[in-house]
């Protein structure tokens, strides 16, 4: 559970637990001075605020301004993620109460933080994560509990005056609304889906999990948590999971990956994350440490011909150093042609420094397809995609830079609604520097345009429209 929830991140969160008690002391102490007499109240409220606030905004990054609205209201109470979202807020509402004294001012902040959190994550850039009505749901009734709890307490000893309060929270209640209407729902996409939450994996996806890992690393590792999730805005699911380490002498140390479903084309995952050499990595029987391109590649040809020997018949490999003079060591890339069209199917192996395998990404597909004749010429797909882009950013208050620039470098087949369709992979610039992406490197931000009707979908494979 805890590390589905907190990724891993164990070191963060410990060296947070300092920062909310020097916080919550300095919150006490003020609360002393200016006369309060609830400032033990105020220690707790506030040091279970900034333990919140470093969970909220943990590996945040690049703002996406796009909200996930869950219609399936009921589906967060049977997820380990919108459980923790409901306890995780139960003690700010119980604390605010018993620190402010004044049940209005309480109401209204536990409804309007979760609110303003999530709107941070869609808008602010270095904070950014996923935005999702569940998680203010969740976040919104934790602090509502936690506040009927405090409520119900300080009622034993006499009634509550609810009246206390009043006129500053009507105006506080009447500000948030006229800024949520007029400054941030201009701000911010929202995408419908039914379901959005973490919730433990069935039988049938426990058995899927178990294959594709027997396949990729034989016994190697040990199966951890095994969970599901729906993509957002596609009818599909991932069922995440962890690999354990079977060296007893380093229980600490764990992987992740993934897994598409139903259809379980797509396996990836992460064994090793930085260069520090860990157990996780996977040894590649009769491989050496490489410390070129071409040693790495045969290292990965040796783990491609034992494990994957299908990807023999690509049409073309390459491979890429990751970082900065290949720290993290060389991807290789395998993929198919067919005449001018990239097919779905690839296969990805990172090679370490160590010379062992750092990280996994398999695509099944077919290398043949007949497609739809492409109406749409390279230039027109650039054009799309600027428009597309133009719109996005105006809907945000924004403006698209004369320096940006689009570049569609390749065809690709792709499946939408069980249907293969082909597309033009359209690379863009904000630096004008007019370099196209590598048509095979992985990972690249790359947006798409269906070469027949002209649909744009962003870097997320996200449907934009030109507006």
């Amino acid at each position: 559970m805890y590390d589905a929830v907190f990724q891993g991140h164990y070191d963060y969160l410990a060296a947070y637990v300092p920062v909310a008690l020097v916080l919550g002391g300095a919150a006490w102490l003020l609360a002393r001075r200016l006369g309060s007499p609830h400032g033990v109240w105020w220690f707790w409220l506030v040091g279970t605020l900034t333990g919140i606030f470093g969970v909220t905004f943990m590996d945040g990054g690049p703002a996406n301004g796009t909200c996930v609205i869950n219609h399936d209201l009921a589906e967060p109470f049977h997820t380990i993620q919108g459980l923790w979202n409901l306890a995780m807020t139960v003690p700010v509402g119980c604390f605010a109460l018993f620190a402010v004294r004044r049940l209005l001012p309480v109401l209204v902040g536990v409804v309007v933080l979760p609110l303003a959190i999530e709107f941070t994550q869609a808008t602010a850039d270095g904070l950014g994560r996923v935005c999702d009505s569940a998680d203010a749901e969740m976040n919104i009734l934790g602090g509502l509990a936690g506040l009927a709890v405090a409520a119900a307490a300080l009622a034993v000893r006499g009634p509550l005056d609810w009246r206390k309060g009043v006129k500053p929270s009507l105006i506080a209640s009447a500000a948030f609304l006229t800024l949520g209407a007029g400054v941030a729902r201009p701000m911010v996409t929202f995408q419908h889906v039914d379901g959005s939450g973490l919730s433990e994996a069935n039988s049938g996806q426990r058995q899927a999990v178990r294959h594709a890992v027997k396949e990729a690393f034989g016994d190697r590792y040990e199966l951890g948590h095994i969970y599901q999730q729906p993509c957002v805005g596609a009818p599909c699911k991932n069922v995440i999971f962890n690999l354990l380490s079977r060296d007893k002498g380093h229980p600490e140390e764990f992987a992740s990956g993934s897994l598409s479903w139903p259809d379980k084309k797509h396996l990836n995952v992460l064994l090793e994350e930085s260069d520090r050499p860990s157990v996780m990595g996977l040894p590649v029987a009769g491989a050496q440490e490489p410390s070129t391109k071409q040693e790495a590649y045969a290292v990965a040809e040796l783990y491609m011909r034992e494990r994957y020997p299908w990807a023999a018949g690509a049409v073309v490999h390459r491979t890429y150093p990751v970082a900065e003079g290949a720290k993290l060591g060389w991807i290789t890339s395998w993929r198919w042609l067919d005449g001018d069209v990239l097919m779905p199917r690839m296969l990805d192996v990172q090679v370490g420094r160590t010379g062992h395998i750092a990280r996994l990404d398999v695509t099944l597909g077919p290398t043949q397809l007949t497609l739809e004749k492409a109406e749409l010429e390279a230039g027109q797909a650039e054009k799309a995609v600027r428009k597309a882009m133009a719109a996005l950013v105006r809907a945000h208050g924004g403006s698209v830079p004369d320096t940006f620039q689009t570049k569609a470098f390749m065809l690709k087949a792709a499946e939408r609604d069980g249907t293969w369709r082909p597309e033009w992979l359209v690379s863009v610039s904000p630096s004008g520097d007019g370099q196209a992406a590598d048509p095979l490197a992985p990972g690249a931000d790359t947006w798409r345009v269906d070469a027949v009707s002209g649909q744009v979908y962003d870097g997320a494979d996200t449907p934009v429209t030109a507006g």
